[in-house]
């Protein structure tokens, strides 16, 4: 048995470092509470590209949306040389933490949709890069592959993961499946558009527990922003209402809402996850098992 925390928040948008300090904060929170794994939403280091559709972001060789790149780039954490992966890395060892969550990796010029795990030890445990970014997403990230796309054991729980709407490839979700996948993570930008259906979908399909962990972000959360370094800023600070709002939501291997969904608010989601559970749902259902016919695939 193990507790997972689902922290869903707003990042310091385009400013890696205090998101990560605001994370943390949330992070020690969630272990005096009992959490044995914290997870978090889609790139919440430094935040989500949002600017991209409302900003005209696939206009060719273009000043300001360079500029915005350039930005989002330079906030964007580098594995092997970002000191604060460092920090991540002393939180988990110190906390005895698991860590599975959203961040924006670069490497040269290019940044990725990075869902990045850490173990309890501090060591990077892998590394999942989103391996198709969803429409307009891929003017700022580049395709991942399959190499992250792997279940880790914590206690006696397989936990695996996939970003925003490439938890609707099925194949990818076979993947973790046939990788005894118990707790399945799902982060998201935030909206409870994209978590209402899909959380429970996978739990039924895969008998399995899910965490759908969202962002949430604001106009008001490009209120800090330099207008030199990020010209979208007056169109992301007119905008009406949430430009995301949460949708975090916890759902047992029954299809059971046992948690959320947490809409327009801060806040943090637990549960405490049984694989016995799993085991007994799978009794008549277990798609990577007894229900399956890989030979679907073979040629005639």
């Amino acid at each position: 048995m193990i507790r997972v925390a689902a922290i869903q928040i707003s990042p310091v948008f385009l400013d890696a470092k205090k998101t990560w300090e605001k994370l943390k904060e949330k992070i020690i929170e969630a272990k005096a509470d009992g959490a044995d794994l914290v997870t978090w939403g889609e790139t919440l280091i430094p935040g989500y590209p949002q600017w991209i559709s409302p900003s005209g972001g696939a206009k060719f060789n273009n000043p300001q949306q360079k500029k915005a790149y350039a930005k989002y780039w330079q906030e964007a954490l580098h594995l092997e040389e970002s000191k604060i992966v460092e920090d991540m890395k002393a939180t988990a060892k110190k906390q005895k933490l698991m860590f599975m969550g959203g961040i924006a990796e670069k490497y040269s010029g290019t940044t990725y949709c990075t869902l990045l795990t850490i173990g309890p030890k501090g060591e990077i445990l892998g590394r999942h890069r989103k391996i198709k970014p969803t429409f307009e997403e891929r003017l700022v990230w580049a395709d991942g592959d399959r190499l992250g796309m792997k279940t880790y054991k914590l206690k006696d729980v397989k936990v695996g993961g996939l970003n925003c709407w490439e938890n609707w490839l099925p194949l990818a979700r076979a993947a973790l499946h046939l990788q005894e996948e118990m707790l399945h993570i799902a982060v998201w930008p935030g909206g409870i558009g994209l978590t209402k259906d899909i959380t429970r979908f996978i739990a039924l399909e895969g008998r399995s527990w899910v965490v759908s962990v969202s962002g949430m972000l604001k106009p008001e959360d490009f209120s800090h922003l330099d207008e030199s370094e990020f010209p979208m800023k007056k169109v992301m600070e007119e905008h009406k209402g949430f430009w995301q709002n949460g949708g975090s939501m916890i759902v047992n291997p029954k299809g059971e809402t046992i948690a959320g969904p947490l809409v327009e608010e801060e806040g943090i989601l637990y549960a405490d996850i049984d694989p016995m559970l799993v085991v007994e749902e799978r009794q008549n259902l277990d798609i990577s098992g007894h229900y399956s016919r890989f030979d679907l695939f073979n040629k005639p």
